[in-house]
């Protein structure tokens, strides 16, 4: 008699498996330029799985590519989320250079939406979060894997800011002074 507990000890395994086919068609639709067929086929399998972060990761670049990057951040940000609590679906990459390369495309995405928006001009505080949480996740994407090129460069060209400083005259009580943290050169929005 078999134990009840251990009866499915292979079922996630056999599940995912299940799962294969559909991927490779969908990476041969886009490939293809079939993307809105390959959009279809993604949702399919996180209908059925939906923690894999694979499949995500796809949705981000087409989204990224047709300029949709609200969609793109959010699946890039899914998939990062699921990388990092062990919902890493292939096993032709290590743990760490799947997610580098996840939270190397999350900083690109959000850049992206920096430079091609209009936040630096309408919110610039705003805009040197996102820009600051972009540099983050390249500066994690080359901690987690240092042979990741991509990273590496996106380190480079997209550096931390300063958080803006209030116009002399406009401080409010307690705020300081300090020039130690205005926006340097080197930390500029823009790219070499």
């Amino acid at each position: 008699m078999s134990d009840p507990g251990h009866d499915n000890i292979d079922a996630p395994e056999d599940h995912l498996q299940s799962l294969v086919p559909l991927m490779e068609k969908a990476l041969r639709l886009r490939s293809e330029g079939n993307e809105e067929q390959a959009v279809a086929v993604l949702r399919d399998i996180l209908r059925v799985e939906p923690r894999l972060a694979e499949p995500r990761l796809e949705l981000c670049h087409i989204a990224a590519g047709e300029g949709r990057h609200d969609e793109a951040e959010a699946q890039a940000r899914m998939a990062v989320e699921a990388l990092r609590g062990g919902g890493q679906w292939t096993a032709d990459l290590e743990a760490d250079e799947i997610l580098s390369f996840a939270l190397n495309l999350l900083g690109e995405v959000i850049v992206r939406a920096l430079e091609e928006g209009d936040l630096l001009m309408t919110d610039r505080p705003q805009f040197v979060s996102r820009w600051n949480e972009a540099s983050q996740f390249f500066r994690e994407s080359l901690e987690r894997d240092n042979s990741n090129r991509d990273a590496r460069s996106n380190v480079i060209h997209y550096r931390p800011m300063a958080e803006a400083q209030p116009s002399p005259g406009s401080e409010s009580p307690g705020s300081s002074t300090d020039d130690s943290d205005t926006l340097s050169a080197e930390s500029s929005p823009t790219t070499e």
